[in-house]
């Protein structure tokens, strides 16, 4: 009997341990029922109406000379003198050599006599004209004199045209004894020295010209849309553009000129702009960076920090009645902290700003603040 009662007594401390166990766990499970259902504590950002923006994107350039020349002679001769040293700075019409000029000083004298001569038969001719001429009215000289008087003139006038072409010619040719500079610019490599026999199209040098020079760069089709331009890209004519140099101090200006009118094998366009090179600081093949500010567009923006990425996709949270909801969207470029956003939200529509990693769909929240940033 004593043992019965014992065991008695053993179950029914069991089962009153049960029985505790499970109402704490009741407890603790509506405790927590309780908590999910609680608000949670959030800050919200107002989309605002599409706000106006401007790409300024950066691309790698390089300096072109906007020309380049060789220097040559123009008369056959022995090069008497050269005047210039390789790598100075020339202006244009500057003496560079001279080719010997005798010859054609002689040829010009020459053809000046010529002339001279031409011009006295001309007068001769001219008078003896007139005086046929008035002769034949008076029916004093025959048709054949008057004929003869006038074919003279008409020979004293194209003589003298040759004359003076003749004269033209070897004027130009004593001119061209003496090399001068065609364009401003840098001198290249010397090509021949003094003392030997040139003739026509011999290279004597070549000059680059640098104020101003050309900038080269391209900007990739996926980059037009940014800068405003994507339907015509020829926006771009005319706009200024920043140029970056290491150890430069400021940027320089420049404008573009040049927007080719097709893409190249990578997807780019060529563009050039003018820059004055004022100063000469910069040389042809140098590498630099060039700014190009776009055209505004107005865009909605949201903040990259409040934007979730899902296998379906990047969505945000929006609150409707106190209430998360999911909201996919649709970004089309990056601006920068925020996003672009093509879709999926509107103006005034309230995203979630803060505590993204504890938010779920339909979870009430409480309102904290508002906030309205803007780039």
């Amino acid at each position: 009997m004593k043992s019965n009662a014992i065991l008695l007594t053993k179950v029914f401390i069991i089962i009153l341990f049960v029985f505790i166990i499970g109402c704490s766990k009741d407890q603790t499970k509506n405790q927590k029922s309780a908590l999910s259902q609680e608000a949670l504590s959030v800050t919200l950002f107002k989309i605002k109406s599409p706000q106006e923006i401007v790409y300024e994107l950066e691309y790698p350039g390089k300096t072109k000379s906007a020309a380049e020349i060789k220097v040559v002679a123009r008369v056959s001769g022995i090069l008497r003198e050269v005047y210039f040293k390789e790598g100075s700075y020339v202006n244009k019409g500057v003496l560079l050599g001279v080719v010997e000029r005798e010859p054609y000083k002689i040829s010009y004298d020459q053809a000046k006599a010529q002339l001279e001569k031409a011009q006295v038969e001309l007068q001769r001719a001219e008078k003896d004209w007139v005086r046929v001429s008035n002769a034949f009215r008076d029916r004093l000289v025959s048709e054949a004199e008057r004929d003869k008087a006038l074919y003279d003139f008409e020979m004293a006038k194209a003589k003298v045209k040759e004359a003076q072409s003749n004269l033209s010619q070897a004027e130009l040719n004593l001119r061209y004894t003496e090399i001068r500079a065609e364009i401003e610019g840098i001198l290249g490599k010397k090509f021949i020295d003094a003392g030997n026999l040139v003739s026509p199209g011999t290279p004597i040098t070549s000059i680059i010209q640098i104020k101003p020079l050309e900038i080269e760069f391209s900007i990739p089709e996926r980059d037009l849309a940014q800068l405003g331009v994507k339907e015509n890209p020829r926006k771009l004519m005319h706009k200024r553009v920043e140029l970056h140099i290491d150890n430069f101090g400021a940027p320089e200006s420049a404008t573009i000129f040049f927007v080719d009118s097709k893409f190249d094998e990578t997807s780019s366009l060529k563009v050039k702009a003018l820059y004055p090179n004022k100063g000469a600081r910069l040389l042809p093949e140098m590498f630099l960076r060039v700014k190009v500010r776009g055209i505004p567009q107005r865009a909605i923006l949201v903040p990259q920090k409040m934007v979730l990425d899902s296998p379906r996709g990047t969505y945000v949270f929006i609150v409707e009645g106190n209430k998360t909801k999911i909201r996919p969207i649709k970004i089309v470029a990056s601006y920068k902290d925020y996003y672009v956003v093509e879709s999926g939200v509107r103006t005034d529509d309230l995203i979630v700003a803060d505590n993204l990693v504890r938010l779920r769909p339909d979870m009430p929240v409480k309102i904290e603040k508002i906030i309205e940033e803007t780039p």
